[in-house]
């Protein structure tokens, strides 16, 4: 048996505050059998001056570690990371898609390829065994947040519960392969209390300093009161009615739930309960000395008049509601309110248009459907697509009219529409790729809203006994 300790400083860029944060990883390798396996002892932040080999790239640093052995756990002898990543995707995948048409298969393996050739294989799979853990432990786990429900690797894996197909959400929001990656960028959310228990698991099965190292991949765990009220009602109906609830098998489209949802009576459901918010959104305010601060506000909806004037009906006018809901141009809002209820009016300047926009009414509301015009019209890459709608929605004029020459050009070179059609089209891209929203985070964002709802039209004692248990308590900033 032979053991090397190792010390590792990695310096990691921050987008707010000190311009680096530093990180000391300790790790213990061990040899038995031909065989080696990796531990990480400890991983702290680190003031002090660099020592030892200075990495920047957190993710391939993380690589090198699950391939020295830190996936020892997982991996069985004679198998690849990468080829226990892909039997678990296909698993998942054979379950949740009996007759997926070609396409599908080759959006898959192509995640797979862009995850090997990001160095994130490893992650992936540590991700997938301490979400799969929590689930054996009856720990709440959410259905998903920011751009991660668009990775259908991860919806195979069980990480999220959001279809990306059904859903249309890119996979390239979340991972590009044509831009650099140095964090995960991964938020994973759990109910009170899970937090420590999933730490706990993996230090025994990692190494102690394994919750740290997640940290500085920026994959991060946080505790919201809203998944304890969910879990505490299904225990609820279990003991009161013997009744098994599975979140996953209930209708979406119940009439009752959506009409509840403007009733007024909105008590214990995220987002809709103004008076006793547990969950709070982060942002960043500029100030005039350059320096960035940290505020925090109640996440809760703010426009109340948007809903009645909406009125949701189904998933798609209930997650179009809460993208809607910020501060945005009067227009903007104005053209949804007025094309829902006006549907027969609305034109399109091409078929290829009205595919896209058909489930917000003629608006481009997300992100991902900007993406989508860029791709089906423009002959966009999904990954030049993507990289055009960030500087789009950064307002780079400096960028502006090469996109705009590339959209045209690949518009009228496959005879989809003219050139003065094209550059109408891009001009409303651009006006609103200021105020499109993040699709894959609103998806899995109104999907707990609507669980949380239809547990308390269908099971309202047991579901406000849950609230009563919680009131004033708040989930982790």
């Amino acid at each position: 048996m032979v053991k090397e300790m190792k010390d590792i400083v990695l310096s990691q860029e921050y987008k707010f505050g000190e311009d680096y944060k530093k990180f000391t990883v300790t790790t213990q390798r061990s040899v038995g059998d031909g065989r080696s396996s990796v531990k990480v002892t400890d991983a702290t932040i680190y003031d002090g001056p660099d020592a030892g080999i200075t990495i920047h790239n957190p993710v391939s640093y993380f690589s090198g570690l699950c391939e020295e052995g830190l996936l020892s756990g997982l991996v069985p002898d004679g198998k690849t990371a990468l080829e226990v990543l892909e039997n678990l995707c296909q698993r998942g995948f054979s379950e949740k898609y009996s007759n997926a048409p070609e396409d599908v298969h080759a959006r898959l393996a192509h995640e797979i390829e862009v995850i090997k050739q990001k160095g994130m294989v490893g992650g992936f799979l540590i991700i997938q065994d301490f979400i799969k853990y929590a689930r054996s432990k009856n720990i709440m786990i959410s259905p998903g947040s920011g751009a991660l429900p668009g990775c259908l690797v991860s919806y195979c894996l069980g990480i999220t519960r959001i279809d990306p197909i059904k859903e249309n959400l890119s996979f390239e929001r979340f991972l590009n392969i044509e831009k650099e990656t140095q964090s995960y960028c991964i938020r994973i959310d759990a109910e009170k209390g899970g937090k420590p228990l999933i730490f706990d698991y993996l230090s025994e099965k990692y190494g102690s300093g394994m919750p740290e190292l997640l940290e500085m991949l920026e994959v991060s765990i946080k505790e919201w009161v809203e998944l304890s009220i969910v879990k505490d009602t299904l225990e609820n109906i279990s003991g009161s009615k013997g009744e098994r609830i599975d979140l996953a098998g209930i209708d979406e489209d119940d009439p009752a739930v959506f009409d509840h949802l403007l009733s007024g009576d909105t008590e214990g459901i995220f987002f809709f309960d103004k008076n006793d918010p547990h969950s709070y959104s982060t942002w960043w305010h500029l100030d005039d000395n350059g320096k960035w601060h940290e505020y925090h506000e109640p996440l809760v909806a703010k426009n109340a008049d948007l809903y009645e004037a909406i009125r949701p009906k189904n998933m798609d006018e209930l997650m179009a509601a809460i993208a809607l809901d910020r501060p945005l141009p009067e227009e903007h809002v104005g053209k949804y309110l007025h094309n829902i209820k006006n549907p027969q009016n609305i034109t399109y300047e091409c078929q290829v248009l009205g595919a896209i926009l058909a489930t917000t009414y003629g608006c481009v509301i997300y992100q991902e459907q900007l993406m989508r015009i860029l791709q089906d019209i423009g002959g966009f890459s999904p990954e030049k697509s993507d990289l055009c709608r960030r500087d789009l929605s950064k307002r780079m004029q400096s960028t502006l009219e090469e996109w705009r020459e590339d959209f045209v050009n690949g518009a009228t070179s496959s005879k989809i529409i003219g050139t003065d059609t094209a550059n109408a089209i891009f001009n409303e891209l651009w006006d609103a790729a200021r105020c499109s929203f993040n699709k894959s985070h609103v998806a899995a964002f109104s999907l707990m809203i609507y669980e949380m709802a239809w547990l308390k039209v269908h099971y309202r004692s047991e579901f406000m006994e849950a609230v009563e248990k919680y009131r004033g308590k708040k989930s982790d900033i």
